[in-house]
């Protein structure tokens, strides 16, 4: 089994992501700049922002430090998901910043003292509310050449002004209630010298470059992550300074998107492309240099499989060994993948644990279908290997002797991407022979030349059209008893690779928009941005939630856009309708199936079965179904 930590060992060939962002850094034509490192969940941001952070701190704590562009570098490392619990967002990430500067071992006392000044000066600032709302990002962007956007900005420039002697330190306090105030040309005034007063410390000290590493922002809620950027770019974003950003783009996006919602449908009359506009522009201003990450290739995966056997089985001196040879290999062909053969070249003449050999096998024999269905994610990879070799154990404690690995990864790889076929696949099974009768009119035929996908199946089984590629992958499955496999997969895969605790941060934020009563049609609309792995997450959390609250309609209404996207969750759409009485469904949900009833899609198929076999009835629902029905 495999942690699902980040790392910085280098198994997937990103080192050169991390070395190109790391000139950037050290480049001070470049600087001040903030960087986003965008990626999907688990596409190996984490792991990039730890190989920053080791490179600068061996880089810098060598002997010859003196000698290398690195010296003077400072690197502070933060989760941003740390500071979600903060009424002040912007205060802590100022305050955890500056003590890191203060309490750091590598610099003097002047600085240590300077950066303890502008923590009183933090304290200050939060107690009149300077900081918490973003009021003042308006005002302060025309001086710092920050965020320009003339809609948005009036909006951000009221209200935020009232002091607060609950969370103020008690000196502040007392100036407060005698009735002191603060007024916005103050404010502003106070954050230009909160700015020089940082630039000044930093200048005079021996630090030549300040980076700052904020991990896991895409975790936070929306008003945090907008916080975190607006505190960046107000009071830090000065000479010398980097920050790197680790998230991904769609949910920042989406944070923009939320936070300045009502200003931006009043100054683009609701039309979507100008709003879209404007938060690209508005993000363009927060994050200067976007970089993203890209998935890994078929190779590259392979190469991970096998440096991940490698590590789990080999001991540290033997797996040095193969990893150098694997860099090796990648600086003279980077499009070559780092194989079981040249692995165990790698380890000609040592001693080898006997499990070695048939891992790196299994690695080498499902590279391709791995890749295929997980769509390069490093992440996605590590816990499919857990599962399988999770079950792989218990066929073995079972004594299941004819469970073959190969049909194990094929029928696993189909319960990940497309769970309700995998569902209809069991359904289907002969209890006494475990044969699946329509595999064999839906896998391609022996005749068919390599490489060819079956026909278009036949009515009926036209919901399998999505899958012909997995239906190719070898082995073919029609003529294998699958008892066994279907007994080891008891489980569910499901729980395994995505339950609640698991879900991407993108899918958190898109149905918590779906529920939300102002983002609701946002939420739906950002549904067509997800992979379908992510749809499916978001599906079976909508239909938890469908359940839970069967009158409320939003979570039925994103049901029904993944609907019109993916024919599957159609029939999943009518499965849950039909789950729940009628009495305690919206009617405002029977007239939306009635309007759908009248297309033609998948999804207004199975709308016009429910009116069908509803409309009869006498609750609103049934009502509602049988009034728009005429």
């Amino acid at each position: 089994m495999w942690s699902d930590n980040e790392t910085s060992d280098d198994l997937f060939g990103f080192r050169v992501h991390a070395d190109l962002i790391r000139e950037l850094i050290i480049d001070p034509a470049v600087l001040p700049a903030t960087i986003g490192v965008y990626g999907d969940w688990g596409g190996g941001k984490s792991s990039i922002m730890q190989m920053l952070r080791d490179d600068f701190e061996k880089e810098t704590a060598g002997e010859n430090a003196e000698a290398n562009p690195y010296k003077g570098v400072a690197v502070l490392y933060f989760n941003g998901w740390l500071f979600e619990g903060y009424d002040d967002a912007k205060a802590a990430l100022l305050s955890s910043i500056l003590t890191a500067l203060r309490d750091h071992k590598r610099f003097g006392p002047k600085l240590k003292e300077s950066a303890g000044k502008l923590l009183n000066r933090v304290d200050y600032m939060r107690a009149v509310r300077m900081l918490f709302t973003g009021a003042v990002a308006g005002g302060v962007a025309a001086a710092t050449g920050g965020v320009g956007l003339a809609a948005i900005l009036p909006a951000l420039s009221t209200g935020a002004w009232a002091g607060t002697k609950d969370s103020a330190p008690d000196a502040i306090k007392d100036a407060l209630e005698n009735g002191a105030e603060t007024n916005p040309d103050e404010a502003l005034s106070d954050i230009r010298q909160f700015r020089d007063d940082f630039a000044k410390m930093l200048a005079e000290s021996d630090i030549k470059t300040l980076v700052v590493l904020i991990d896991d922002l895409d975790r936070c809620s929306p008003d945090r992550i907008i916080e975190n950027l607006e505190a960046i770019k107000l009071f830090l974003n000065v000479p010398n300074t980097a920050f790197v950003i680790g998230a991904d783009r769609r949910i920042i996006r989406q944070a923009v998107a939320w936070r300045y919602r009502d200003t931006l449908k009043a100054s683009t009359d609701g039309q979507s492309d100008s709003s879209e506009r404007l938060v690209d522009d508005y993000l363009e201003k927060l994050i200067q240099i976007p970089y993203r990450l890209p998935r890994l290739s078929p190779s590259e995966i392979e190469t991970y499989l096998t440096l991940l056997f490698c590590k789990r089985h080999l001991e540290p001196a033997l797996f040095s060994r193969v990893c150098e040879e694997s860099r090796n290999q990648r600086a003279k062909d980077r499009y070559c993948a780092f194989t079981q053969t040249n692995a165990l070249e790698a380890l000609k003449n040592a001693t080898l644990p006997p499990k070695l050999s048939e891992a790196l096998r299994i690695g080498a024999g499902i590279a391709s279908q791995v890749t295929d269905v997980l769509q390069g994610n490093p992440r996605q990879v590590k816990r499919f290997l857990n599962a399988f070799f999770l079950r792989r154990k218990l066929a073995d404690v079972a004594k299941l002797d004819e469970v073959k690995d190969e049909v194990l990864v094929k029928l696993m790889l189909l319960e990940y991407a497309a769970p309700k076929l995998f569902d209809k696949l069991f359904a289907n099974m002969d209890g006494q022979t475990g044969l699946v009768g329509i595999l064999a009119e839906l896998e391609p035929k022996p005749q068919s030349k390599p490489g060819a996908t079956p026909s278009a199946p036949t009515e009926g089984l036209a919901e399998w059209a999505p899958m012909t590629r997995w239906l190719a992958l070898q082995p073919p499955l029609a003529t294998i008893d699958l008892r066994d496999y279907m007994w080891v997969t008891r489980d569910r895969l499901g729980s395994t690779m995505s339950g609640t605790t698991m879900v991407p941060p993108i899918v958190r934020a898109i149905f918590r928009n779906v529920l939300s009563e102002m983002g609701d049609a946002a939420g739906r609309k950002a549904i067509h941005q997800l992979q379908p792995a992510e749809r499916s997450i978001l599906t079976q959390l909508l239909v938890a939630n469908a359940q839970r609250t069967p009158g409320d309609m939003k979570a039925f209404r994103a049901l029904m856009e993944i609907a019109d996207i993916d024919t599957q969750v159609a029939d999943e759409f009518k499965a849950v309708v039909s789950r729940i009485p009628s009495r305690e469904l919206s009617p405002a949900l029977g007239i939306d199936i009635v309007t759908m009833s009248a297309k033609s899609s998948p999804l207004g198929k199975v709308c016009q079965s429910i009116v069908a076999e509803r409309q009869d009835g006498k609750t609103p629902f049934e009502k509602a179904l049988k009034q728009k029905a005429r």
